[in-house]
């Protein structure tokens, strides 16, 4: 049976979190990849252990995954107009967008893709959206929820020192957070994750 978890639990889990992003993005200990991996997949065992599976068996259908692709390709065209729109204001847009792309220099192709289908995209929801945003729904209220949930996603991506990935980070959270709470499927909310990210990062990156 799911279970809401303790605020404790929670407050751990995101400290984690900052922990994680910090020796990824600004320590830079391990190879990218390998780092978001153990990161995510460490974060989505522990919101497993603490709350239960959140994903469940009435999820796995085809309406639920025609939305994943839907909203990946809205998701897709909304960072397509803010790319576009953040390069002609700002003069470190782009820049900072080609620093981001410098990670697909540490590990190759087939390797990325699938390290973003079936580790990073599926642990992040279940992580982010399945427990800390859950949490914070039941706690505050959904649309409180939603928001916090999304500012957190958002505010560890500042350890990333680039403004590009963190405002890119907080419209992700923001669209997947409102995309749990309208469809209160993790189901959705993965696929439309893994295939936005295969799709911005490998398939037709923006640059």
């Amino acid at each position: 049976m799911l279970r809401v978890p303790a605020d404790r639990q929670v407050y751990i889990t995101v400290l984690l979190a900052f922990v994680f992003w910090y020796l990824t993005f600004t320590v830079k200990l391990l190879n990218f990849w390998l780092s978001m991996s153990i990161a995510s997949s460490v974060l989505a065992a522990l919101s497993i252990y603490f709350t239960g599976f959140v994903l469940e068996k009435r999820e796995l259908n085809v309406r639920n995954v025609l939305l994943g692709f839907v909203s990946a390709g809205i998701l897709y065209a909304i960072y397509a107009v803010g790319n576009y729109a953040s390069q002609q204001i700002f003069h470190f847009a782009r820049p900072e967008i080609a620093s981001i792309y410098d990670i697909r220099l540490e590990g190759k192709t087939p390797v990325i893709s699938l390290v973003l289908l079936f580790i990073t995209s599926p642990a992040e929801e279940l992580f982010w959206r399945g427990f800390l945003q859950r949490w914070a729904m039941n706690k505050f209220g959904q649309l409180p929820g939603w928001l916090a949930a999304a500012a957190v996603y958002g505010a560890v991506h500042i350890l990333s020192g680039n403004f590009m990935l963190t405002m890119a980070a907080w419209i992700a959270g923001l669209f997947w957070g409102f995309l749990y709470l309208k469809t209160d499927s993790i189901f959705v909310c993965i696929i439309s994750h893994a295939l936005w990210t295969v799709s911005i990062f490998i398939l037709w990156p923006m640059l």
